[in-house]
């Protein structure tokens, strides 16, 4: 009845059908159950508090969306390293990731502001910003570049300096050689404190430290406590240059895949999750120090209106005066 050819046009037709079957019902069934997935990386460990809020915004969402949108949780950069999880975000890939403004500004450049020296006193303050002019403009920026910034306001904490030598003014950063995560903000920073900026991870801080590769690390407690820091540094000068403010970044792609109603239940949640998380950090603060002290580590007296001072040239090094200005203008200074 049928030729050869017409039997094989129509056995290759229903081959076709098969192979499609199974995606279509899929994709019809999951609609009801699991059918939006977020996976959100963190370079911090699950003992950190911000993971906390992490778990805090996965319980929310899941539940509020009544399990369509799932959210997995990677610790200790399982999904990778910042930037390789941001590209993947960019082209529209179901990621997420807690990062910081001078990995973002590797983007948008002008979002290196954020995490600049002494802009803020606190993390009060630090909740400001996102209301200013400046913040909103760039968030608008970054999701025509494929990336959606869910919420900054996941606060690790102010860095201070951890040395072998005691630092109490910038003249005594002289000849120093302290880490810099690489980006140019925090380099510039380093360099205008008088030391020399010197870029590693922060993974190989600890062995840079012990084989004297570098003098010395800025970075927040919660952090030197979980890379043991105070085992190899023996001074803690508390400068407060940066308040370390990072958020929650997506796929702007996978953001507008949802339904309006879950777009603002994400939004919401990871807020919410950020504003525990910080409160645990601020929290923990003092906590925090006297574990570092009782480990050894020794508080230095330092010139902290020095720093702030050597530090403002740091502004003009990257092309921040105006934004700097804007930002001044925001905040009602």
């Amino acid at each position: 009845m049928f030729g050869k050819r017409t039997i094989s046009m129509l056995l290759t037709l229903m081959l076709l059908i098969l192979s499609v079957l199974p995606l279509i019902a899929n994709g019809s069934s999951e609609k009801g159950d699991g059918s939006y997935r977020l996976n959100v990386g963190t370079v911090l460990t699950e003992k950190d508090p911000l993971y906390e809020g992490l778990q805090l915004f996965k319980k929310n969402v899941e539940e509020r969306t009544g399990g369509a949108v799932t959210i997995r949780l990677f610790a200790s950069a399982q999904l990778g390293k910042d930037e390789d999880v941001l590209e993947q975000a960019k082209v529209g890939t179901d990621v997420g990731i807690i990062t910081d403004p001078g990995r973002l500004s590797a983007y948008i450049s002008d979002f290196g502001i954020l995490g600049a020296p002494y802009l803020v006193a606190d993390y009060d303050e630090s909740l400001k910003l996102l209301n200013t002019s400046v913040f909103k403009d760039l968030a608008d920026q970054f999701a025509k570049d494929g990336l959606k910034i869910l919420a900054f306001n996941y606060y690790q904490g102010t860095r201070h300096l951890f040395t072998n030598k005691p630092i109490r003014t910038p003249d005594d950063l002289s000849g120093q050689r302290i880490r810099s995560s690489g980006s140019e903000i925090v380099t510039a920073t380093v360099k205008n404190m008088g030391a020399n900026p010197t870029v590693i991870p922060w993974s190989d801080a600890y062995t840079g430290l012990q084989q004297k590769v570098i003098d010395g690390v800025e970075v927040h407690y919660s952090a030197a406590l979980g890379a043991s820091i105070y085992e190899v540094t023996k001074y803690l000068s508390k400068t407060a240059h940066f308040q370390l403010l990072t958020g929650m970044v997506v796929s702007n792609k996978w953001f507008e895949s949802l339904p309006a109603e879950y777009q603002a239940i994400v939004e919401e949640e990871a807020y919410n999750g950020g504003k525990y998380a910080s409160e645990q950090v601020v929290a923990k603060e003092k906590e925090f120090e006297k574990s570092l002290v009782s480990k050894g580590l020794e508080i230095v007296d330092c010139d902290v209106a020095a720093f702030r001072k050597a530090a403002e040239n740091t502004y003009d090094a990257v092309g921040y005066r105006a934004l700097k200005d804007q930002i001044d203008a925001d905040l009602g200074r």
